[in-house]
């Protein structure tokens, strides 16, 4: 997969503590743990995604494939995966202070503590892997990596000293930048731990690329950057925003009987643009969406199965919520037809 980030800063895909957690809320790890954790932790359940399983995060991140790009994030070189090196970095991702108590089973009141540093290597449909370490206060460095599901839920897997495994779902918002959830804590006895996390933003960087600028230095969308510098829109989407923006391939447009051309091809183009920074959890949750194009709205919702988000029946988002400085663009596979 070509980069839609190429030479962008790091970015927040993360978010927000729930009403129970704003006591602690972006708090460093001192502060938090002189609080009374187990009462705030003891909240309810976090469920998994309806639209795609932890298990199956596990099995497709357990490995490295081809289409997935590095990341800067691994803090100690015995971490680096080798058919990673020569990969285009990434650079999407963020920083977070992390906080684990075990509340039930053999290690109750355990506490693990630490800084977690992670960044987005693929873009899926509904996902993003992250991948990234996570440093304990001990000084361990260890592999982190799990996804962003587009309902918010974050699935979270920590290779702990000593053969330990932790597994998190949790919910995420991206307001302001926390992540609250369950884990499970596999140890090489199989006793049964279960406790909280949360991880509060550390350090979050804001991207510099605008729409224009992340599309341009991708190398699937050469038919797309023309028409727009003809109809002159690509002025209104380097300078011009909030925007969301859906960006066809150049697969897509040669799919087309043919491009039109004059305020036809301006309306389609227009058509492809929504006013208002929206991630894939936005506009499935409003569903109808209104176009630059006036008096025309497009209709996002799921296929069949639940895994693939769909605009209008006909065009299917391939890879979501690239951020960029104005706005979000989530490419697809057809061109929108007003």
């Amino acid at each position: 997969m070509k980069s839609l980030i190429n030479n962008r800063r790091v970015i927040v895909f993360a978010s927000t503590v729930f009403f129970l957690l704003l006591s602690c809320e972006n708090k460093p790890l001192n502060e938090i743990q002189e609080e009374k954790t187990t009462d705030v932790l003891e909240i309810e359940e976090f469920p998994e995604s309806k639209l795609i399983s932890f298990e199956e995060i596990e099995r497709i991140t357990s490995k490295v494939f081809p289409s997935e790009m590095s990341h800067g994030n691994y803090k100690h070189k015995n971490l680096a995966l080798q058919n990673q090196v020569e990969k285009e970095n990434s650079r999407e991702g963020a920083n977070y202070y992390f906080y684990a108590n075990v509340v039930s089973g053999p290690r109750v009141n355990v506490n693990y503590t630490g800084e977690l540093d992670v960044e987005v290597t693929y873009y899926g449909d509904v996902f993003r892997i992250i991948r990234g370490s996570y440093i304990l206060a001990s000084g361990d460095i260890v592999e982190a990596r799990g996804a962003v599901i587009a309902d918010g839920t974050v699935y979270l897997i920590l290779e702990l000293p000593n053969k330990e495994l932790f597994y998190g779902i949790g919910k995420e918002n991206p307001a302001n930048g926390g992540i609250v959830g369950r884990f499970s804590l596999c140890t090489l006895d199989g006793a049964e731990n279960k406790g909280r996390w949360i991880a509060n933003i550390k350090e979050i960087e804001i991207p510099e690329d605008t729409i224009l600028s992340t599309l341009t230095s991708d190398g699937r969308f050469k038919t797309l950057l023309s028409v727009l510098q003809t109809t002159g829109i690509s002025n209104t989407l380097q300078d011009g925003g909030p925007f969301t923006f859906y960006a066809p391939t150049d697969t897509a447009f040669a799919a087309l009987n043919e491009i039109p051309e004059g305020d036809a091809l301006k309306n389609l183009l227009l058509y492809h643009i929504v006013l208002g920074k929206m991630d894939t959890r936005a506009i499935i949750n409003n569903k109808i969406l209104k176009t630059l194009l006036v008096e025309s709205t497009i209709n996002i919702d799921f296929n069949g199965n639940g895994t693939l988000v769909i605009v209008n029946e006909n065009a299917r988002i391939i890879h979501s919520n690239i951020e960029t400085s104005n706005g979000y663009i989530h490419v697809v596979d057809a061109v929108l037809i007003p």
